[in-house]
């Protein structure tokens, strides 16, 4: 029954290092007594499908889509998982009766992979630019969750949903490793994507690495944090795909931290660091490709980015933003916008040159 009413869950934030949890002495070793798994992290655009065994609706990373939205052409992707995602469920259901939906959450990947082999999609655009994965817009599952009616969203053990996943035929995260919390959080990120191999694509000739990793444990658990309880989920990046300007500017960010500077400058050069390309193209994953004169998605595009950047500074620079005054607040945001409309303006006058 296709139900309107449906609410959706956003896929949870993963954070970049357990620092920011502030977890206790007992939290740490809970971390450290299970096993975690390792898998590549896809530079691409977060998606989920929802269903209840008979309707199947997606969403981006905040929404339900519109079954006419343009978003990388999903209607076409759904199509053809619709009985995989169908029979996920069935064998979901079988295992936990109770259910009344299943999230399965993923990426959204490919559109690109320049091998004289194989043949390019003209129809679609890369979902990310940066690694090819393949010619196709394909969807890569990371994690299930259920819902019964009137509970809670719950996930599934990872090693649960692997088994589902592999039953129903729907490409998934596959593990690099399994062990401890420490062998895990040092699993070497620079390697090759393993996504094309995977999809029986021939290699390419120029290096194509990785984007990075996720760890999480196997098993589901909570652990407590200051801000409530969270399920512990890390990405580790490589440099070449990091948003903050920082780590491809470091002669210059050196220099700044040895210039004594007041608040409002520390935070303007924080907010800088994270105004850049990659910061620009994530938040496209979320929404779809713009063209240069949709002045409407445009606006979407650029108040999405302020969105992102002030919270991913409200996390960094926190103790920062509580002190300055009001007045500082408004000069931040204002240099915020200014340098955002730079990297649009810069942004779409490649894109017009390109189409």
């Amino acid at each position: 029954m296709y139900s309107s009413t449906w609410n959706f869950t956003s896929y949870e934030k993963i954070d970049e290092s357990f620092h920011r949890w502030q977890i206790d002495e007992a939290g740490h070793r809970l971390l450290e007594k299970i096993d975690w798994v390792v898998t590549e992290k896809i530079h691409g655009a977060n998606f989920c499908f929802v269903t209840d065994g008979q309707v199947i609706r997606c969403a981006n990373r905040k929404k339900f889509l519109d079954t006419n939205e343009n978003f990388f052409d999903y209607q076409k992707l759904q199509s053809r998982l619709n009985d995989n995602i169908k029979r996920a469920f069935i064998i979901t259901q079988s295992k936990h009766p109770q259910i009344s939906r299943i999230f399965i959450y993923g990426e959204l990947f490919g559109g690109s992979y320049p091998h004289p082999d194989v043949t390019p999609d003209l129809s679609v655009q890369p979902v990310q630019t940066g690694i090819y994965y393949s010619p196709t817009i394909e969807f890569c599952a990371f994690d299930i969750a259920f819902e019964s009616d009137g509970a809670t969203r719950t996930y599934l053990d990872y090693d649960k949903a692997i088994d589902i996943l592999q039953s129903a035929g729907i490409f998934y995260a596959v593990p690099l490793f399994i062990g401890r919390y420490n062998e895990a959080i040092a699993f070497e990120i620079n390697f090759s994507s393993t996504i094309p191999p995977l999809l029986n694509l021939p290699p390419l000739h120029d290096e194509n690495k990785a984007e990075g990793i996720v760890i999480k444990p196997i098993k589901i658990i909570y652990i407590d944090t200051p801000k409530g309880k969270i399920r512990p989920v890390l990405k580790r990046k490589i440099t070449e795909f990091s948003e903050e300007k920082r780590f491809h500017l470091a002669e210059k960010w050196s220099e700044q931290s040895f210039i004594k500077q007041d608040d409002l400058e520390i935070l303007q050069w924080s907010a800088f660091n994270l105004i850049t390309e990659n910061s620009l193209r994530n938040a496209i994953s979320k929404i779809g490709y713009i063209k240069p004169r949709e002045k409407s998605r445009a606006r979407e595009l650029f108040n999405l980015v302020i969105e992102d950047v002030i919270e991913q500074l409200s996390e960094n620079q926190e103790l920062l933003l509580k002190e300055i005054t009001q007045h500082d607040k408004n000069q931040l945001l204002a240099f915020i916008k200014a340098e955002m409309r730079k990297l649009l303006k810069n942004y779409f006058d490649k894109e017009t040159r390109r189409v």
